[in-house]
């Protein structure tokens, strides 16, 4: 399975250019405070109640970006004899996870909830809050998943990836400006993780 050809990638150079600059312009705004202004309107703007069941099914629906949900895509993935688009998911999906948690002591953010009292409608999650782990794996998941569909479900998975940014802001997780360097950290993972593993085929081919 390791000498097959590797999908021909379809997150192209502008996709990850984009996706690098919202990792750096996130974390210089909130290292220098000038997030705040955004996080706050961003967080007004999700303040809106839409009630008790909706507010059950965003929390259910938000850990499709952590371990767990990604343990389970992948095994629907195998299960379904997808099995290269299952080791894709997989492999992008842990190096986002590693890079976001490893990124997290580099700011140090608290968590809304916490700084602005906000409602917190899932249990209290580890690490601090920048960048969005759950959004990283999500970003990184749907990049994955691009090249093993067809042009016309490639947008389902940006809107996925997207659902899960809103529900962590929506369920009081995280600020906007942590999804926001989430899913950049998704996408360049995943891309770091897809040239590796070219790099590994090319090499063991010689």
């Amino acid at each position: 399975m390791g000498d097959e050809p590797l999908p021909t990638p379809q997150v192209g150079r502008r996709t990850q250019l984009a996706a690098a600059g919202a990792v750096l312009a996130s974390y210089a705004a909130v290292k220098s405070g000038r997030s705040a202004v955004l996080d706050r309107r961003a967080a007004k703007a999700l303040a809106y109640p839409l009630g008790h069941r909706v507010d059950r099914v965003v929390a259910a629906g938000t850990d499709l970006g952590s371990v767990y949900g990604l343990a389970g895509v992948t095994a629907v993935l195998a299960a379904t004899g997808r099995r290269r688009a299952a080791l894709d998911v997989a492999l992008a999906g842990l190096a986002a996870w590693g890079a976001a948690q490893g990124s997290k002591p580099l700011i140090g953010r608290e968590r809304p909830y916490v700084v602005e009292g906000t409602d917190r409608l899932v249990s209290v999650p580890a690490g601090s809050s920048w960048p969005s782990g759950h959004v990283a794996v999500a970003g990184a998941m749907s990049s994955a998943l691009v090249p093993h569909v067809g042009r016309g479900r490639r947008r389902w998975l940006h809107l996925g990836a997207a659902a899960v940014a809103v529900s962590r802001c929506y369920v009081g997780v995280h600020h906007f400006t942590d999804v926001v360097a989430g899913w950049g950290v998704g996408v360049l993972s995943e891309a770091a993780t897809r040239g590796a593993r070219r790099a590994w085929a090319q090499r063991r081919r010689r």
